[in-house]
């Protein structure tokens, strides 16, 4: 690593990878440095099994990719306190997540309240950075660099997503062609950054394969970003640490990406404290208080179903598909979420759709049910949620502590009580769809035939009160995490922490409001933007 760089990037996320082959490719006589504190060594290919996300954090080969933030108890998820799983590596958090391509809505972006940050102005760095595989349109690009395709045909066409799709059009739901064109609402499968049935390799795909472009581009791995350093407001560079080393680079602009629960604490470690939580912006050189930033989160949950379907017991079915992958990369492995719904609460808040219900074909429960057992799940999130967290570092120590704050609007405890309401009616057998008839010649549900039971809650859910004490014991908040680097409260429209000099944060920390977007898609088109706002 030089001593000095013209720009240092900050995470190898999706988000720093997009800026850093931004910045390098467009400016190529200025020196860029992306730093990653997690190994350059490739992830192991079980965490690029699209099928076997859900358990990637019980994988010991994965935990070198992975890091934990703690957070605290809390009375309104009944004394629980969650634990935040992010990745750390070449990719980031993209090495780890769900994989689902979803961009955020015309409306979410006319929320953030700034004309500069329309749909229409990010379209353009979404555009650029997919390569899908429907082809080119208004809506999308297929010569980028990430692949985003859809599930297999034979996924696709299951017995499971087909009898999924019949039961959300006999519910009234519609099929929507595209979530991703500036509206989610209907059913229909969910795109994915999935190529030929692997995980999409973000760093590969956005730098590694076009590097020898990009000469003047340094990546530096296993080294941790500890603090900006300042000249007064102006940064002049960063403390980098790498084991027991430590090395002042030096740097005329930083760009942090590293996610919104670690880039407010890279420039607040020098005592600047611009927004919520220490007064006005600026350098304040000694400080006690610990520092605290509002943080978006969604909330999710996850119901069982019992069926006549694909069990975990029956080995013999796995084998045979497991092979099938290894030798194809087709198959059930190759997949992860499939079928989706967006569908409305009572209270929307002015938007098309704020639940969504994804449809898996296992049991993906983690540990809400340990047994073995035949079954899928639906995956319920609400996208929208009035509740809001908070982040706190403590300067002495560093610590990042996060308080989810889930619930805490009786709101959102509705919202999720009508999206169990959604679950209940996709499988209930009072649904009549045309597709299904007896032999009496009476309309049945989708899944008449496959006797569903609810196995999580084991007892169903009677009334509201029993939703929202199922709800503290089990709900977990969304992956996709926002808002404690808010565009408008932290950083101007040009990404600027407000306060300072040459130090931006271009991830999806800066999203100020609650998004159906997947995080690493919209992290990717604002860091890839960054560049033109230097």
């Amino acid at each position: 690593m030089k001593a000095s760089y013209d720009v240092v990037v900050l995470g190898a996320g999706a988000a720093g990878c997009a800026a850093a082959r931004a910045i390098a490719s467009t400016n190529p006589n200025a020196s860029v440095a992306l730093v990653e504190q997690g190994p350059r060594a490739a992830a192991p290919s079980l965490m690029g099994v699209p099928l076997l996300q859900p358990y990637i954090p019980y994988m010991r080969k994965a935990r070198p990719y992975l890091r934990l933030a703690a957070g605290v108890a809390e009375d309104n998820l009944g004394g629980r306190a969650l634990t935040y799983v992010r990745g750390q590596g070449l990719g980031g958090s993209a090495l780890c997540n769900t994989m689902q391509y979803v961009r955020p809505t015309a409306a979410d972006m006319q929320a953030w309240g700034d004309d500069q940050w329309r749909f229409a102005a990010l379209l353009p760095f979404f555009k650029a950075l997919e390569g899908n595989t429907r082809g080119a349109s208004d809506a999308h690009n297929d010569r980028g660099p990430l692949c985003v395709s859809d599930p297999g045909r034979s996924n696709v066409d299951s017995s499971i997503n087909v009898r999924f799709f019949e039961a959300c059009e006999a519910a009234g739901i519609a099929y929507t062609a595209d979530f991703n064109a500036g509206a989610a609402c209907g059913f229909s499968s969910c795109q994915s950054l999935v190529r030929r049935g692997v995980r999409v390799d973000v760093f590969g795909a956005l730098l590694e394969r076009e590097q020898h472009r990009m000469p003047n581009l340094s990546v530096v791995t296993g080294t941790r970003a500890e603090r900006l350093l300042f000249d007064g407001p102006r940064a002049r560079g960063v403390r980098c640490v790498s084991g027991a080393t430590a090395r002042d680079v030096a740097a005329q602009e930083v760009v942090l990406c590293l996610g919104a629960l670690e880039s407010p604490g890279c420039y607040c470690a020098a005592g600047s404290v611009p927004g919520r939580g220490g007064g006005p912006a600026g350098v304040a050189a000694t400080s006690s208080k610990a520092r605290r930033w509002d943080l978006v989160f969604r909330i999710q949950n996850s119901a069982g179903v019992c069926s006549k379907s694909l069990s975990l017991r029956n080995a013999g079915y796995l084998w045979r598909q497991w092979r099938e992958y290894a030798e194809d990369h087709t198959g059930i492995f190759a997949a992860l979420t499939e079928g989706l719904a967006f569908v409305q609460s009572r209270d929307t808040a002015g938007v098309a759709a704020d639940l969504s219900v994804a449809l898996y074909r296992t049991p993906h429960m983690g540990a809400a049910v340990r047994r073995p057992m035949d079954g899928l799940t639906l995956r319920l999130t609400h996208h929208y949620p009035r509740s809001r967290g908070e982040v706190r570092l403590d300067p002495a120590s560093g610590a990042v502590r996060v308080r989810s704050g889930l619930l805490t609007s009786r709101e959102d405890v509705v919202a999720m009580d009508e999206g169990v309401q959604w679950v209940g009616l996709l499988t209930s057998n009072e649904l009549r769809s045309v597709y299904y008839q007896t032999p009496s010649d009476r309309f049945v549900s989708p899944f008449h035939s496959y006797s569903l039971l609810l196995a999580h809650p084991a007892r169903g859910l009677q009334t509201q009160r029993d939703t929202a004490a199922f709800l503290a014991r089990h709900v977990v908040p969304g992956g996709d995490l926002y808002g404690t680097c808010a565009l408008g409260r932290v950083v101007d429209p040009r990404l600027r922490v407000r306060g300072l000099e040459g130090v931006r944060v271009a991830d999806s920390s800066v999203v100020p409001q609650p998004t159906v977007a997947s995080s690493a898609v919209l992290g990717a088109a604002i860091g890839a933007r960054v560049v033109d706002l230097l």
